[in-house]
C-alpha cells in the first residue's frame, strides 16, 4: 500500500509503463484514478531538445484557419462570453470602453488551432457544503468541451485536477465516452488539511508538489504539452514582491495594498467571499510557474470569472480590485499571469466559446456539434453522481454560479446560433463521442 494524503493507495506497478519513467503506479480507489509518484528519485530537468514547439499543420488547415478567422463574428462572441447576469463585475469591467481582455479569445483560439499539439487542461474550484469539500459546477463542464473538440482536430489532451475536482471529470468521461487515461491527479502536499504545507505556498512547504512537477514534465505526457490551459482554477494572490513585478504606468499601489491585503493573506488561494482556501487545493499553480522558471515552450492560458483564477496576474491589482468591486477584492486577486487570459461572466462560457471557434476555424463541425442539453446532463450527473455543488450558493443544485440552468446555457446557445451551428434532431439525439 502506498500513503497519500491520508488515503490509502493501492500500488498497481513500478517500472516503464504508461506512466512516468521508473515510476510507483498506485490507485486511489476513492477517486479511482492512477496517481503517479516517484519518492525514490529526483526527476532530470526536461531536455527541450525532445519538445515540439507546435503541431504539424497542413498547408490547406492553415489556409482554412485564415479564411474563417477572417470571417467568423469575433466581437459578437466575446460580447456573448462577457455577459454578467449575476453581477460579479470582472467581465462587465470596461476600461476606455474596453474590457481588460479585449480581442484575447481571437488571439486564444487561432494559436491553438494553428499551433496545438498536446494542451493540458487543469480546473476544478473547491468548495464546502455541510462539513463536505468538493468541487464547484463552474469549470470542469468546460474544460471537458473543449477537450472533446481539441480531441476532434487530432490534439491529445490531457485534464489535470486535485483529489475534490476529479470525480467531476471522471463523470464527464464516463458520460460522453472520454478516455479516462487522459486524466492526471495533480497531489496535495503530505500531511492534514491545517498543515503548514497544506496552508502556505512558501517555495519551502512545496516540496512534493514541486518533485511531482518536475517529474510530469519530464514524462512524455509532459515533453508533449504545447498548451496549458487554467479554466476556473484558484490561484495565489498578490504579495509586494508580485506587486511591484506588475507592467502599469504608474506606481505600485503598495499602501493600499497593505492596507487591503494582511500578510495572512498574501500568496494564498481563496474563494470569492475572501476566505483562504489554499490548504483545499492542490498547488497547480506550480505548474505554471514551473514553465515561466525553466523557460519552457508551452504557450500558458487562463479563464476565469472572479479575478481569484490562474492568469488574472496578467491584470494590474488595482485593476482588478476595481472591476470586481468587493470588500475582499484586494486579497482575492491573483498574481499568477499567464500569457493569455479570458474573462468570461461565468468561466465555462469562456472555454465554450473558445471550443466553438476553434473547431470553426478547423472546419471540424463534430467539435462543435454539441447541443445544450448535453451540458445539462454532464452538470445534473456531476451534482448526482460526483456531488458537485454551486460555487455561489454552496448546494448541491444543478446550477452554475447562481443562475438555473435555463439562464445559464443561453449563451451557449446563442453562441451556436451566431456560429451558424445547427440544432439537427440527429446531433441532439445522442452524446458526441
Amino acid at each position: 500500500m502506498c500513503a497519500r494524503a491520508g488515503h490509502s493507495l493501492q500500488l498497481l506497478a513500478f517500472g516503464h509503463g504508461w506512466g512516468f519513467p521508473g515510476s510507483l503506479h498506485c490507485y486511489n480507489p476513492n477517486t479511482k484514478v492512477a496517481i503517479l509518484t516517484n519518492p525514490f528519485r529526483r526527476a532530470s530537468p526536461p531536455d527541450l531538445s525532445r519538445r515540439p514547439t507546435s503541431r504539424p499543420i497542413d498547408q490547406p488547415d492553415l489556409l482554412r484557419v485564415a479564411e474563417e478567422d477572417r470571417r467568423l463574428p469575433w466581437l459578437g462572441l466575446e460580447q456573448l462570453v462577457h455577459l454578467d447576469p449575476a453581477g460579479r463585475g470582472l467581465a462587465s469591467f470596461r476600461r476606455s470602453a474596453e474590457p481588460l481582455d479585449a480581442g484575447q479569445l481571437r488571439t486564444v483560439a487561432v494559436h491553438i488551432a494553428q499551433h496545438a499539439r498536446a494542451v493540458g487542461i487543469v480546473t476544478g474550484f473547491c468548495a464546502t457544503s455541510s462539513g463536505r469539500v468538493t468541487a464547484e459546477t463552474d469549470g470542469p463542464p468546460g474544460a471537458l468541451f473543449l477537450a472533446r473538440a481539441l480531441l476532434t482536430i487530432g490534439v491529445d489532451v490531457y485534464l489535470i485536477s486535485d483529489a475534490y475536482g476529479l470525480p467531476l471529470l471522471q463523470v464527464g468521461c464516463e458520460l460522453w465516452n472520454l478516455d479516462r487515461r487522459m486524466l492526471v491527479e495533480i497531489p496535495f502536499e503530505d500531511g492534514t488539511a491545517n498543515c503548514p504545507a497544506r496552508m502556505s505556498n512558501d517555495p519551502d512547504l512545496n516540496t512534493k508538489t514541486d518533485r511531482w512537477v518536475r517529474e510530469f514534465f519530464a514524462s512524455e505526457r509532459g515533453q508533449q504539452l504545447s498548451h496549458l490551459i487554467a479554466i476556473e482554477r484558484p490561484g495565489p494572490s498578490h504579495t509586494l514582491d508580485s506587486l511591484a513585478l506588475q507592467t502599469r504606468s504608474s506606481a505600485s499601489p503598495t499602501d493600499d495594498f497593505a492596507n487591503q491585503v494582511s500578510a495572512e493573506h498574501q500568496n494564498v488561494c481563496h474563494n470569492m467571499r475572501g476566505g483562504s482556501i489554499n490548504d483545499l487545493t492542490a498547488k497547480s499553480h506550480r505548474l505554471f510557474e514551473y514553465i515561466r522558471e525553466q523557460r519552457l515552450p508551452i504557450t500558458t492560458i487562463g479563464i476565469g470569472d472572479g479575478g481569484n483564477e490562474i492568469g488574472m496576474g496578467k491584470f494590474p491589482w488595482e485593476q482588478l480590485v476595481e472591476a470586481i468591486g468587493s470588500a475582499a477584492a484586494g486579497r482575492n486577486a491573483c498574481r499568477l499571469a499567464t500569457d493569455f487570459t479570458l474573462i468570461a461572466g461565468v468561466s465555462n462560457w469562456g472555454a465554450y466559446a473558445l471550443a466553438l471557434a476553434i473547431g470553426k476555424l478547423r472546419g471540424t463541425e463534430a467539435s462543435c456539434d454539441w447541443q445544450p442539453s448535453h451540458q445539462r446532463a454532464l452538470i445534473e450527473a456531476m451534482v448526482q453522481r460526483a456531488g458537485a455543488i454551486d460555487g455561489l450558493t454552496l448546494r448541491p443544485e444543478s446550477t452554475v454560479d447562481g443562475l438555473p440552468l435555463d439562464v445559464y446555457l443561453q449563451p451557449l446557445v446563442e453562441m451556436r446560433k451566431l456560429l451558424g451551428i445547427s440544432d439537427s434532431p440527429r446531433s441532439d439525439s445522442t452524446y458526441p463521442g
